[in-house]
């Protein structure tokens, strides 16, 4: 599957600070699958989101809802996907929203990744390195589109930002001595 093109737009909202990523943000990715265009629309609302999709509906101590929620809702050509609280995931499916699958777990993947590096063990990793890269590689080129205000395409065989310096330039940041990453033989 090939990232023909995405587009992002948002904006930091939330709090008057120096953080380089939008609170919100609605990005829109193209894929081509074959010869077939498929559309993916991902949205981010910082502590502004409703309770949408069942995203936090918890109740405080008196019963009551949080009035404020992170929402992550994934919208695709087949339904769409909620993730709340980032530890579990529905999905509703086909015209009629039924429901798909979902999960619940436990998985901390900041606390795996401080114990890999502590232990420096490789087993220790839930999952390779690889796969987390593929598994971010969208939020990044969402908001790398929103940072340059344009839309971008991606090559992922090249991981490079076809006809794009600027754009391939920050995607593939040089790291300074000594968080780098060793070439291997």
């Amino acid at each position: 599957m090939c990232i023909r093109d995405r587009s992002a737009i948002g904006g930091h909202f939330m709090f008057d600070d120096d953080q380089e990523t939008p609170n919100t943000l609605t990005a829109t990715f193209e894929f081509d699958e074959g010869g077939k265009k498929c559309t993916m629309v991902f949205e981010v609302r910082h502590w502004i989101s409703n309770h949408e999709a069942g995203i936090s509906e918890k109740r405080g101590g008196e019963g009551k809802v949080y009035p404020n929620t992170i929402g992550n809702v994934f919208y695709g050509s087949r339904g769409y996907m909620a993730i709340d609280g980032y530890r579990s995931y529905k999905t509703w499916l086909g015209e009629k929203q039924e429901p798909g699958p979902s999960a619940t777990g436990d998985g901390d993947h900041f606390a795996n990744f401080i114990t890999a590096v502590r232990s420096r063990k490789r087993r220790d990793l839930a999952a390779e390195i690889e796969e987390g890269a593929a598994s971010t590689v969208l939020i990044h080129l969402a908001n790398l589109s929103y940072r340059l205000g344009r839309t971008i395409r991606f090559d992922p065989v090249t991981w490079s930002c076809t006809g794009d310096e600027e754009a391939t330039a920050q995607f593939m940041r040089n790291y300074r001595a000594p968080f780098i990453v060793p070439k291997l033989a």
